[in-house]
């Protein structure tokens, strides 16, 4: 049994217009019955809207007067759809450059480097140490670090310097220094109060 009500919805309806994709390139609005024509036939999301060309808000002129300074825009300044893969929070857009360049830019780098060095080195621009190098006698004090045997000597011996042994000797005995502190104080007894 079908009522009134029924019959006046079906007849509703009828008259209007088409909900669906009409055709490949076009869509038929809800509301109003108007045909849209898709400017992006493979996102029908965007309808009619005028997608403009994306532009990276990082290459935008950086001194230029906008609206927004923070984020390079101006009021109504249209927006790509993807605006957000644009925008200055997007990651950092990276200008890649042919391998040539590349490797032509990684040889001058490394080749200022060493012409640098080797400068250094063919003048002698280093300065020298500012102090003369520690002296350890009895062959670098391999006993008294821990060497127990003579053959693994090198490996706890410090590095001596037999030219300063050679030049200056050893340090005198312990008898030696007490007598010359004897004298030291002796020669000068005024500043010493006991």
């Amino acid at each position: 049994m079908i009522s009134r009500l029924g019959i006046n919805t079906a007849r509703a309806f009828a008259r209007r217009p088409a909900r669906f994709l009409t055709t490949k390139t076009t869509i038929t609005d809800h509301a109003t019955g108007r045909v849209i024509t898709l400017t992006d036939p493979n996102r029908p999301e965007m309808a009619d809207y005028p997608n403009p060309e994306p532009i990276l808000a990082q290459s935008k002129d950086p001194f230029g007067k906008y609206d927004d300074p923070q984020n390079r825009r101006n009021l109504n300044d249209p927006v790509n759809i993807d605006d957000d893969l644009y925008d200055m929070w997007s990651p950092d857009y990276y200008d890649f450059v042919s391998d040539k360049t590349a490797l032509m830019h990684n040889a001058i780098f490394f080749s200022l480097v060493i012409g640098f060095g080797t400068t250094i080195w063919y003048f002698q621009l280093n300065p020298e140490k500012p102090a003369m190098p520690r002296s350890y006698p009895f062959g670098g004090l391999a006993k008294e670090l821990g060497s127990g045997k003579p053959e693994n000597d090198e490996f706890y011996r410090v590095k001596p310097d037999t030219t300063a042994e050679q030049e200056l000797g050893f340090l005198s005995n312990d008898s030696d220094i007490a007598s010359n502190k004897e004298v030291y104080e002796k020669a000068n007894a005024d500043f010493y109060r006991a």
